[in-house]
């Protein structure tokens, strides 16, 4: 999407020439919904700058831009090279705690370009200008001295803004940047938020239930559930459980949050004594065996957080304790559809990699190299040509939990596949190497690969079928 002159989108015309002449400019794939009180702010708005500066009608503003995957929206950005402003539109009188917590939020989000930041709030029936402060505060603004910004001579960004801001710079791990998540340098997207009011509301009314949030990996469901646990905590104590995890990761934050007791799965035996809390958070559930779970569901409130692994043979996962979470009486169920910190080509890949689609697949994955090894030698001669170029690579057993490369995530991850994986006749990747059936080779490689973030090659070892299979994949076949 392109920068626009909002003198042109305010001109008298209907909404209709309107929308087709908003997409025209910017080049947006859509027509924008244009809400009428947002538009009688702008025009007021350019009335005003008018009163206070000539050439309103060569500023160009990013108008109505919504960061991809993240619900974040912007009313006005005028981006440059030595600078961004931000104007935000109200109609009616609203309080200045809420347009503080707004403007502050679009600072956290325009920070990633590395330049400064001047945030107004205009709002038109009091012909008011606000602007936050470098130290947080809202005052009033002075109508020359916003003028004077938006005429710096440094030149206006030409681009396509989604280019400038990409979702996962702003999804953190709690466990691998615990000291962001202290210091509560995030912000959730909109549909965590709505998961976390929800869940909130229900808990505070009855101080009971089961919930249950899931999606696919880097959705950010960890991130959530360490929010609404710390919610929680601002008044009771309460556990957060995680399973399957190898090491401490959690240390820095067991030291921190004293309201908060943090268990290993393997903690979980009978008799269990979880009486002290007022609110059991479960991370990583889909690895929670049926009979530990079980133990568990004699406390409430609790709540789950699981990837979803439905794209994974029922032969290679044993699928009782995902069951019955979500067979329990009166649960409350989310799904999380925004993937945030992977990119949709290689996440599309992955899942179409682990059961083949029966028809088409996607045409072209350009992020996706599939090469072939007749043996050992040839293999590690293309992985060194990989990490050469960047790509990170541990060699077997394929597991997310063990964090030996000191990251969780890779934007360029290389794996050799060998003879041990093969399709079913359902299409679904399988391995011939048999072991504790929730930790299987396949849900340990489908794990590890959902931690690259760009790019994945896979070299294939003495495997024609498997290889063929994914050639095909590759041609959308």
């Amino acid at each position: 999407m392109k920068s626009i002159s909002i003198y042109a989108v305010t001109r008298n015309q209907n909404i209709g020439q309107l929308q087709k002449l908003e997409r025209q400019l910017s080049g947006r794939e859509y027509f924008l919904k244009m809400r009428t009180w947002e538009l009688e702010s702008m025009k007021s708005l350019v009335r005003e700058l008018e009163a206070h500066m000539d050439e309103v009608y060569a500023l160009r503003f990013f108008y109505s831009f919504q960061i991809p995957r993240l619900g974040k929206e912007f009313d006005l950005l005028q981006i440059k090279d030595e600078q961004i402003v931000n104007i935000e539109l109200k109609s009616g009188a609203v309080s200045d705690e809420t347009i503080r917590k707004q403007l502050i939020q679009n600072r956290y989000y325009l920070s990633v370009l590395g330049r400064p930041i001047y945030s107004y709030t205009y709002i038109s029936s009091q012909n008011r200008l606000v602007r936050l402060t470098n130290h947080d505060h809202i005052v009033e603004a002075d109508w020359q001295q916003l003028c004077g910004l938006l005429k710096n001579k440094s030149s206006d960004y030409g681009g396509e803004i989604e280019d400038l801001f990409q979702a996962e710079m702003y999804l953190i791990s709690p466990l691998t940047e615990p000291l962001k998540f202290l210091r509560k340098e995030y912000f959730l997207t909109s549909q965590q938020r709505d998961i976390k009011r929800q869940i909130l509301k229900r808990i505070r009314t009855g101080h009971t239930g089961y919930y249950s949030f899931s999606g696919l990996p880097g959705t950010g469901k960890t991130l959530l559930l360490y929010d609404i646990a710390m919610k929680l905590s601002q008044k009771h104590k309460v556990c957060i459980i995680h399973c399957g995890e190898a090491g401490k990761k959690w240390e820095i934050l067991h030291e921190r949050l004293r309201r908060i007791d943090f268990w290993s799965d393997n903690q979980i035996k009978n008799p269990i004594n979880l009486e002290d809390y007022s609110a059991i958070l479960v991370d990583e559930a889909h690895l929670l065996s049926a009979e530990k779970l079980e133990l568990l569901l004699e406390e409430q409130p609790v709540i789950f957080s699981s990837d979803v692994e439905d794209m994974i043979s029922s032969k290679e996962i044993d699928r009782r304790g995902t069951h019955r979470i979500e067979h329990l009486p009166e649960i409350q169920i989310f799904r999380l559809t925004n993937r945030i910190r992977a990119n949709a080509e290689v996440s599309s890949f992955i899942q179409n990699m682990m059961h083949l689609p029966t028809g088409k697949s996607q045409k072209g994955y350009p992020h996706i190299e599939v090469v072939y090894a007749n043996d050992s030698i040839e293999a590690e001669k293309l992985i060194k040509n990989y990490k050469s170029q960047g790509y990170q690579y541990r060699k077997e057993p394929y597991d997310a939990n063990d964090n030996t490369t000191g990251q969780e995530h890779a934007e360029y991850l290389a794996v050799v596949l060998n003879d041990q994986y093969y399709y079913d006749e359902e299409g679904y990747l399988r391995s011939n190497k048999q072991g504790r059936k929730e930790m299987s080779d396949v849900r340990k490689l489908f794990h590890y690969l959902n931690q690259v973030k760009e790019s994945l090659a896979l070299v294939i070892l003495e495997n024609e079928e498997v290889y063929g299979r994914l050639l095909n994949l590759l041609q959308g076949k």
